[in-house]
């Protein structure tokens, strides 16, 4: 199922930024405008192990990487003008952008590029990203050289298709930084980097500041996503209010102009402010652990698919702004087809059958949810009330948001409502659902037939081969539930 988000944005920072900023402007004269966010960054530093969704956001206005994502997921250039890749798919020679300067106010070189690469790849730095540049989860780089001061060349160990993807993904990217960004010891001191803005102020528990980079040089091609030009308009502030209420009264108010509201709750519609409903790739979903002994029989896994009436499920819990999507592949991605619409249609007189024919006596299936996202905690108490009219017996759980998680990677659960934040390829969604379960127990999905459809796409870019991978790893996912 696809999330959509309620934004709610007030008409006063909108016009300021559609006023427009002259670049020669002080950045005391901007205006700031101060976002909600329900989290504080627990790092400054791009990747870290620590960091959450709080962090990608707010250094995604800071940090860039050689490329970046457009609207519709595929690269454009960003640092680097252009690149090329050899024939046999292992080495990429990427041509720098001239005039672009670090916060610092350093010139880019090659020998930054080097340097931020090979910090990702050292254990000491402690980057949660590490996994995507050293063939854990990603792409195996085993050099990076600086044949001029503005050309790079990445060796990788195998072909790898999604390599550029990865270097412009918000979660993890290549960002590029200048080494001031550590002590002489190596010690983490806060980013500079290329950003249209200055990292500023960082107040834990309270707020980060992001001031306007006056010498940001844009690009020259259109907006589109992360890619093409970038002008900042205003001052960023990031406001941490964990309370969705607080929230709410502080946008009523005044205090902040930019929140992701609630859709069951909230604000009125009012003159000094307007709702944007977006669809974004984040992805809620009902998780059964085929280790129970209960649930690890496929006749009561199906009998719960067709005990749920799933189109109308998504629609209540998004407000008819979402609809049912049983496939991992986004529907606006250009792998989508009509074979990622095959899911499962309530059938409750089938589903009894199946439950006859799994044994299923009457046992408490219990459905581990929170109450940090109301989305998760309504999509568990929904499809309890659903299973209920199928004679399945199910509880409602909750938890701490933490201790959920820990559970989501232990495999501690019989059923869990939970959601999946976006990634930017299905081949990456499929490879966080896929695995051994016995040697990675967060793995949802064992099934060494599809793994070994998704490893053999591995190193081909071919959009047609990929597609038709992905076809055939939901059908499988659709036949095993």
């Amino acid at each position: 199922m696809m999330r959509s988000h309620t934004l709610l944005l007030a008409f006063g920072v909108l016009a300021a930024g559609a006023a427009g900023i002259s670049s020669a402007a002080a950045p005391a004269a901007l205006p700031e405008i101060r976002v909600a966010d329900a989290f504080d960054t627990p790092t400054s530093m791009p990747g870290h192990r620590s960091r959450n969704t709080a962090t990608d956001g707010i250094l995604m206005h800071v940090v860039e990487s050689l490329v970046a994502l457009r609207d519709d997921l595929s690269v454009g250039p960003m640092l680097a003008d252009s690149w090329k890749t050899s024939p046999d798919g292992k080495k990429y020679e990427f041509k720098l952008r001239s005039g672009v300067t670090f916060h610092n106010g350093a010139p880019l070189t090659a020998a930054d590029v080097q340097w931020s690469l090979n910090r990702i790849l050292d254990p000491k730095s402690e980057s949660y990203c590490r996994n995507q540049y050293d063939g854990s989860k990603g792409a195996r780089v085993v050099s990076v050289k600086t044949p001029a001061p503005d050309v790079v060349t990445i060796e990788l160990a195998q072909p790898y298709a999604l390599f550029l993807e990865q270097m412009g993904n918000i979660q993890c990217p290549l960002a590029i930084l200048h080494p001031s960004s550590v002590d002489a010891q190596g010690k983490w001191l806060k980013p500079v980097g290329t950003g249209p803005y200055v990292f500023n102020e960082w107040r834990k528990g309270q707020y980060v500041s992001l001031t306007r980079y006056p010498a940001y040089l844009p690009r020259k091609e259109a907006p589109s996503g992360l890619a093409g030009a970038k002008n900042a308009n205003a001052n960023l502030r990031f406001v941490v209010i964990p309370d969705a209420s607080s929230q709410k009264a502080a946008f009523m108010s005044g205090q902040v102009d930019l929140i992701v509201a609630d859709g069951e709750n909230p604000p009125p519609r009012g003159p000094g402010w307007s709702i944007v409903v977006e669809q974004d790739l984040d992805m809620n979903t009902l998780l059964m652990q085929t280790r129970d002994p209960v649930l690890s029989k496929p006749e009561f896994r199906r009998a719960v698919a067709l005990a749920l009436d799933l189109p109308a499920l998504a629609r209540t819990l998004t407000n008819g702004d979402s609809g049912y999507s049983p496939s991992l592949v986004p529907t606006m991605s250009p792998y989508y087809s009509k074979v990622h619409a095959l899911g499962y249609t309530r059938n409750l007189a089938e589903a009894g059958k199946l439950l006859a024919a799994a044994g299923y006596r009457g046992e408490v299936i219990k459905i581990q949810a929170n109450k940090r996202y109301p989305e998760i905690y309504r999509l568990a108490v929904v499809t309890q009330n659903m299973l209920s009219k199928a004679g399945i017996k199910a509880e409602v759980e909750v938890l701490e948001w933490a201790t959920q998680v820990t559970n989501f990677r232990e495999g501690k659960f019989q059923m869990m409502a939970f959601s999946y934040s976006g990634r930017i390829e299905p081949a990456i969604m499929y490879g966080d659902v896929l695995g051994d379960k016995e040697k990675t127990p967060m793995s949802q999905w064992t099934n060494p037939e599809a793994s070994k459809i998704l490893a053999d796409i591995k190193g081909v870019a071919d959009p047609a081969r990929r597609k038709a991978a992905f076809e055939e790893i939901h059908k499988r996912m659709i036949a095993d539930v």
